[in-house]
């Protein structure tokens, strides 16, 4: 096979089990690897309604048929499972370098499954996949366990939230590259596995080394061409839109209490950048580098980061949230959640916090040793408060507010992740003009173009790209690059077909689950005080609905499974 590796490799933990199947060209070409692979095999290995924190449910680690090759941004592998967070099917796009490993190890896909009953990690060199104690490491935190592995490859861990499965606890690869904010460190939690290292030697095969090349460099020239990537991301990372967002009087604060935040100029990209010296850690083969390094070792927070422990908390020191992103990154626990359930927590309570008091909150929550631990939804529930908590499926919504960027809300309302901004990242044609121009205050007409963004994303997340690249190449190029590497004729429609095919079968899972249409909502404070119409979201919801294909419940029908090739 071209591009893919056709290896999957299947771990079962609880007997120590290690075996090897090969990847259907089926497969592959329908669900082109990374996220695709991982619902499919999810599909495979697990009932829809097992407890996400037994050992039956499946995490699965997946590359595609780009990752580890030489076309930019090329370095992403994808996580799997069921979330503990949110009940849902939950796919995570991972950057770094640990997915080139992966690759170089010949590896499609990884599933994990079981419990082992002591800690362990897992190796794998090229062929050999050796399950090894970790008891030693047991206890430490990212920095500690990366740097106890490193020499043996890349490395991709879970810190103390995993170990004590906090519901948003993640996966820091290489050190530096956090994935996995649905729990799926949890979930490694769950099983008694702390690590996997990874080791690779052999270089992808390309089907139409001179077709590729050509897509390469067309790809490369649209990445430059492009002000968000050149000028925005590669400048100053994720971080330029809190100027964005504040100069529209747009940033959510207070637990969306509040529609702007007046005090951006703290926290902004400038400010960092004038105050901080970072180091740009780009992943492989990335032209951009939109993550920082400080001197002493620290991330400089993203614009999720700078957003949940600040507007979101009501904080204007940019000290305390540098020092809150790097509790989160140390003990493998996800900003946007951690921050808005802290939010929750002080609007119910009714206390303001200080830097001291929300660096003590951050480190109980990260560690497992707070109720906050479960998750804002959770939470609020048990305080008989549950319109307090700014979420959907149970995912907090991160810092783009849905009444001021209306297409978020049908994005947040029907994403099968939850309220996640990268499912369909309207912020782009919104806000930023990126592919197009849209009137970010019309709902209205949008169901099409969120369902577009919808496939493209799991495209996108399945050949496994970064998911910035959406901002300067669309189907036409990434189709390209597919075709050439794999040496399957993919036009743009038959990539969108997959995307689709991936997004129905997500949704069944989920309906199997036990989600219904009633699901398909946001948090009744984004409809008062001039936010969205409540009716406005339900009539996009039914057109959304019929574009895709569904009945008047969300069901997919029998007729549009048929159309993409589904069949149980």
């Amino acid at each position: 096979m071209f591009g893919w590796s056709g290896r999957t490799i299947i771990v079962d933990l609880s007997s120590h089990s290690v075996t090897e199947s090969r990847t259907g060209v089926k497969q592959a070409r329908e669900y082109l690897g990374g996220r695709g692979f991982g619902i499919k095999l999810m599909h495979d290995f697990a009932d829809p309604g097992v407890d996400p924190l037994s050992s039956d449910n499946p995490l699965v680690f997946a590359t595609g048929p780009i990752t580890g090759t030489m076309a930019p941004m090329s370095g992403h592998y994808s996580i799997i499972t069921k979330s503990p967070l949110t009940h849902t099917i939950f796919d995570s796009n991972a950057g770094g370098h640990f997915g080139k490993a992966m690759k170089y190890a010949g590896i499609d896909a990884l599933v994990i499954t079981g419990s082992s009953d002591i800690p362990i990690y897992l190796s794998i060199f090229d062929e050999d996949v050796e399950l090894i104690s970790a008891e030693h490491l047991w206890g430490k935190d990212v920095r500690e366990t990366t740097l106890a592995l490193k020499d043996k490859g890349s490395v991709a861990c879970i810190g103390r939230a995993g170990e004590k499965k906090v519901r948003f606890a993640n996966f820091v690869n290489d050190d530096l590259y956090s994935s996995g904010r649905g729990g799926h460190g949890a979930v490694a939690g769950s099983k008694n596995l702390k690590a996997i290292v990874v080791k690779g030697t052999n270089d992808p095969l390309i089907a139409e080394p001179r077709s590729f090349e050509k897509a390469i460099t067309s790809a490369q020239r649209l990445l430059l061409a492009n002000p968000v990537t050149s000028k925005g991301l590669s400048v100053y990372g994720t971080s330029f839109m809190i100027n964005v967002m504040d100069h529209l009087d747009i940033l959510p604060s207070l637990n969306f209490r509040e529609r702007g935040f007046h005090h951006g100029d703290n926290i902004s990209a400038e400010k960092l950048s004038a105050t901080y010296k970072g180091k740009s850690m780009p992943c492989d083969n990335c032209p951009l580098g939109c993550i920082r390094l400080l001197e002493n070792g620290s991330l400089l927070p993203d614009y999720e980061a700078l957003w949940a422990f600040g507007p979101a908390v009501g904080n204007v020191d940019i000290e305390s949230i540098i020092k809150a992103n790097d509790l989160c990154y140390v003990n493998g626990v996800d900003p946007i959640s951690c921050g808005a359930t802290i939010a929750s927590y002080l609007e119910m309570s009714g206390e303001k916090i200080d830097h001291a008091r929300l660096l003590q909150t951050v480190s109980d929550v990260s560690q497992g040793i707070s109720s906050l631990s479960e998750g804002s939804l959770s939470n609020m529930i048990t305080q008989g408060a549950k319109e307090l908590s700014m979420s959907s499926k149970g995912l907090e919504m991160p810092g783009y507010d849905p009444r001021d960027i209306s297409g978020f809300a049908l994005a947040y309302a029907t994403s099968n992740r939850g309220a996640c901004h990268m499912s369909a990242f309207m912020a782009g044609p919104e806000l930023l003009g990126k592919p197009v121009v849209l009137d970010r205050f019309v709902l209205q007409g949008k169901a099409g173009f969120v369902k577009l963004l919808q496939d493209l994303a799991a495209v996108i997340d399945s050949i496994v790209l970064c998911p910035f690249v959406s901002f300067a190449l669309g189907e036409g190029e990434i189709a390209s690059l597919v075709s050439a590497a794999t040496g399957v004729s993919y036009s743009s429609e038959d990539l969108l077909r997959v995307g689709e095919r991936i997004w129905n079968l997500e949704r069944l899972f989920n309906l199997r689950a036990g989600f219904t249409h009633e699901d398909d909502a946001l948090p009744e404070r984004m409809f008062s005080n001039g936010g969205i119409s409540e009716e406005d979201l339900k009539k996009a919801i039914s057109e959304y609905y019929q574009l895709r294909g569904w009945d008047n419940l969300g069901v997919p029908t029998t007729s549009k499974l048929e159309q993409l090739g589904i069949v149980f």
